[in-house]
């Protein structure tokens, strides 16, 4: 799914060392690190939207930015401007191979994945009701489900457990749970509560101040107080 190759990363000057990384298909990896460290950093690479300072990237077997319709991406932050009659399910609906120009046209099938989708991420309940009205927790998953209507190969989140109430953020991990189990996909997954999910994960990629170090269990990164464990 993933391959580095002596990869550094960066803006104008490099912000990691040289790393090297291959991470199989369907893995479920969270992403730890100080601020600053370079886990948003590297997310922007692979989707192609800033270049690597130097080495090889390989993302499902080709550059990065041109499989983008097999990656969907949440973002730590999200400002998007919806009619008040807007729906989640809606919402769902028109990101259906938004990449691709013309009109869109809804079939029984879309709309029954759209459905499955909505279950699948536990926001039957208010998919039909105005985007704008829901609360950020329920958002997020009209965002989970939104992320995973084109089938995408690899899922990014930045930070989806920020600013979530305790409630909201065991929601949304139980909608993780459910497409770890029902979805064939990749993840990468940002969090400073990494403790909270770190047991649905199947290993870590750790950027600290020594390196890019990839751990297949959570224990060699405990050092590191800010990941909450």
């Amino acid at each position: 799914m993933i391959i580095c190759k002596n990869l550094v990363l960066g803006y104008d000057e490099p912000i990691t060392p040289k790393f090297n990384l291959m991470i199989d298909d369907n893995q479920w990896i969270g992403i730890i690190g100080k601020n600053g460290a370079g886990k948003s950093t590297f997310m922007k690479t692979i989707l192609g939207n800033l270049a690597p300072n130097s080495g090889e990237l390989q993302i499902l077997g080709n550059q990065p930015g041109k499989l983008n319709h097999l990656i969907s991406y949440i973002p730590q932050e999200r400002e998007i401007n919806l009619s008040d009659k807007m729906s989640g399910l809606n919402l769902i609906l028109s990101s259906y191979r938004g990449q691709c120009w013309g009109l869109a046209l809804y079939s029984k099938q879309l709309k029954q994945r759209a459905a499955e989708l909505i279950e699948l991420v536990g926001a039957t309940t208010y998919a039909h009701q105005a985007f704008n009205t829901l609360s950020g927790g329920q958002k997020k998953r009209i965002y989970l489900a939104q992320a995973l209507i084109n089938q995408p190969r690899l899922l990014l989140l930045d930070e989806p457990l920020a600013d979530l109430d305790p409630h909201a953020k065991q929601h949304f991990i139980e909608a993780l749970q459910q497409i770890h189990r029902y979805q064939q996909l990749g993840l990468f997954i940002i969090s400073h509560d990494m403790h909270e999910i770190a047991s649905h994960l199947d290993a870590f990629i750790h950027f600290s101040g020594n390196g890019v170090h990839f751990c297949e269990t959570i224990e060699c990164v405990k050092e590191d107080t800010y990941v909450g464990i």
